[in-house]
């Protein structure tokens, strides 16, 4: 049952250590049942060493599906996810530190635990855990930080286990009736949290988790191991029991910018005012910070006051920052100072969002919703930029049901379509198979169905401050088209016409104006500069009279 390691595995895993700085923990996982005959034979052993070993190694009991087993069924999905992980062939099976033995637990020796406890890790781990006031919920805090240089395909893994579970009767068929580190749920799932792929000397993460207890023998019994793997070739980089010694913060002025809402993937309007979580990582109160943010290089401060201890959030929405709309946008968010000196980890402390122009709807926007099986959870609304509600629809009575619903539109209006599930799960998975769209003929301006308690996106109306185009007036066309500079607006008329020429941007804004003028019969080139106008869409109004024409000129840089 023994797995050998290939000699690249062998060269991966000496470059992986070669710069560790930190005591390690060595790591136990073993598949195991209260049905297996000869986990009942081997595990007494097994435990009497990992005892023995307290301050070397530490382990997690995975209770398998070989037979009957209760434990099992508590948490079937995420311990058969682990042992598939491992590809275990057999019950019991046992894996020491992810990669550096794969075997029977009859095989671990002292030696074995010895000499990998002698290899040094890349990481410090520490862990905190505290049940709720009812005992009702376990809340988990992990900090690691590296001490060395460590890269690969890093996951953090939070593992709620129950010390000890005694049975007065054999649950299974083996006779065993005492059983330990046993897995209870691992947070979030059995894919741990996903960590950044390249630390160095002084790199810290901080995980949050809770958990709703569920199939718990005795709240007393309850841990929590935690551990570092690289999913490149299973290693476990470092592991750690939990600790009664509070976690403190690494540096003492350090906020980390966590993330940010109230932000959509497209934009006509030409501010955003996102809102932003923030935590204190420092050891010091947080009582200042200053902010700088806006997209495309335009930015503005803004100074936030208040008192947050080591790890307390706030999140708070920033005053509108205005920007010059271009075809794809990059927002920036970063702590220019904290507590009135420079951050001292300012790895965390920076967010970037990009996001494109809105789409161009037509004259009305159709609205589709499918409901899951909550559909009492779901309601929208479509908002002008100024937040002015024009339409809205749900909570809805049908389960996979459709909806639809026509909203006329204004010319030449930003608008912000805005669905909401008061679950906070979105319109799909384990509640069935909904979905939202939005679309405007045969536009199609939006179509999800995952998105958590909500999600936004703005679009615009035809140009025109609120007249519809006209039938058509002679000749036009415009070249080059897109356009950086100067572009031509060739018009051709069959007898003399007084025109005007009117060009909008995508909220309906007159950019350009050339006066009324008479025009011979014939072809009229007429210079049009865009030279000082942002990126984007923008409509080209030809007026005579009653009579319009509109084209569409997109300017590039």
């Amino acid at each position: 049952m023994i797995k050998k390691l290939t000699l690249s595995a062998l060269m991966v895993l000496s470059c992986a250590y070669m710069f560790g700085q930190s005591q390690r923990l060595v790591l136990f996982e073993e598949f195991t049942s209260a049905s297996c005959y000869w986990c009942g034979v081997y595990n007494p052993a097994f435990q009497a060493l990992l005892n023995a070993n307290t301050s070397k190694c530490t382990s997690i009991k995975y209770q398998s599906s070989y037979g009957y087993d209760p434990m099992y069924l508590h948490n079937p999905s995420e311990s058969s996810a682990r042992g598939s992980y491992y590809d275990v062939p057999g019950y019991p099976d046992c894996v020491m530190d992810g990669n550096a033995f794969h075997g029977s637990p009859a095989s671990v020796t002292q030696t074995m635990i010895n000499n990998r406890y002698a290899v040094t890790s890349p990481f410090e781990l520490k862990i905190n855990q505290q049940l709720s006031p009812g005992n009702d919920s376990i809340y988990v805090t992990m900090l690691g930080k590296a001490t060395g240089d460590a890269s690969g395909s890093l996951a953090a893994h939070c593992v709620v286990i129950e010390k000890h579970i005694h049975f007065n009767t054999a649950p299974g068929t083996n006779g065993e009736k005492d059983f330990y580190n046993v897995m209870k749920k691992m947070l979030p799932d059995e894919d741990g949290t996903t960590l950044a792929s390249n630390f160095t000397n002084g790199d810290y993460f901080i995980i949050e988790q809770s958990w709703k207890l569920a199939n718990v023998y005795n709240n007393d019994e309850l841990s929590v191991v935690g551990f570092i793997q690289n999913n490149q070739n299973a290693a476990i980089l470092q592991s750690a029991n939990t600790s009664a010694t509070p976690i403190q913060g690494i540096y003492a002025n350090d906020v980390e910018l966590m993330k940010l809402t109230n932000v959509t993937p497209t934009y006509c309007n030409n501010s955003i005012s996102p809102v932003v979580t923030i935590r204190n990582n420092g050891s010091s109160p947080l009582t200042s910070l200053v902010l700088q943010y806006g997209a495309n290089g335009t930015l503005v401060d803004y100074v936030w006051n208040g008192n947050l201890g080591f790890l307390g959030k706030t999140t708070f929405q920033l005053p509108p920052a205005a920007f010059t709309l271009k075809n794809n946008n990059d927002f920036v968010l970063y702590a220019s100072s904290t507590n009135a000196v420079n951050d001292e980890y300012p790895k965390n402390d920076t967010l970037h969002y990009t996001f494109t122009s809105a789409i161009q709807a037509g004259t009305t926007a159709t609205v589709k919703i499918k409901t899951d099986n909550n559909p009492e959870e779901t309601t929208w609304s479509i908002a002008e930029a100024d937040g002015n509600v024009i339409a809205s629809g749900g909570p809805y009575s049908g389960s996979a049901t459709i909806y639809t619903q026509e909203v006329p539109l204004d010319f030449g209006t930003c608008y912000v379509f805005t669905i909401y599930d008061a679950g906070g799960n979105g319109l799909c998975c384990s509640n069935g198979a909904g979905y939202y769209r939005i679309s405007s003929g045969t536009t199609l301006i939006e179509f999800n169905n995952q998105f958590g308690a909500s999600e936004s996106t703005q679009f615009y109306s035809q140009s025109g401050v609120g007249v519809p185009a006209l039938k058509s007036i002679g000749k036009a066309s415009i070249y080059p088209n897109p356009v950086s500079g100067i572009t031509t607006l060739s018009y051709t008329c069959d007898k003399p016409e007084i025109i005007s020429i009117e060009v909008f941007d995508l909220l309906g804004n007159k950019v350009i104006n050339l006066p009324l003028k008479q025009y011979g019969s014939g072809q009229h080139d007429i210079a049009l500069d865009f030279s000082k106008l942002p990126s984007g869409l923008y409509n080209v109004r030809i007026l005579n009279g009653e009579k319009s024409q509109n084209l569409k000129v997109t300017v590039a840089r």
